[in-house]
């Protein structure tokens, strides 16, 4: 029996299946966002950034602070301008800190801005 022909096979299956693969992003915690009904799909080229309930800021695993994040999005609108901003934010967390996210996000000339959302499960009527 030979079984040299199983291994390539083996091999060429994990090498399809290593190509095909989507690794979810994340911006590096884990955030119990808010629910909502009216929540769309992420744009398919966007920067995600989190919140933390302790008023964290979160982007591509690692904690920045608001004026690095300031400039993280002032950087990439200047090469993309339209390209979509994603806010994770923990439905824990003080309002104050999703504000300042925003407000670098308009001063950076970011047009598409969007807060990341649970979508919430339809409760039968009674």
């Amino acid at each position: 029996m030979l079984i040299a022909p199983l291994i390539d096979c083996i091999f060429l299956l994990l090498i399809f299946f290593m190509s095909t693969t989507v690794f979810p992003e994340n911006a590096g915690i884990k955030v119990d966002k808010p629910e909502a009904k009216s929540g769309k799909p992420l744009a398919a080229k966007h920067m995600l950034f989190a919140i933390s309930k302790d008023g964290t800021y979160y982007y591509k695993g690692s904690d920045r602070s608001i004026e690095e994040i300031k400039e993280i999005i002032k950087a990439e609108t200047e090469i993309q301008p339209d390209r979509a901003i994603i806010i994770q934010v923990d439905r824990n967390t003080v309002t104050d800190h999703l504000i300042r996210i925003l407000d670098a996000a308009r001063v950076a000339n970011a047009k598409n801005i969007s807060i990341a959302t649970t979508p919430k499960e339809e409760q039968p009527v009674q």
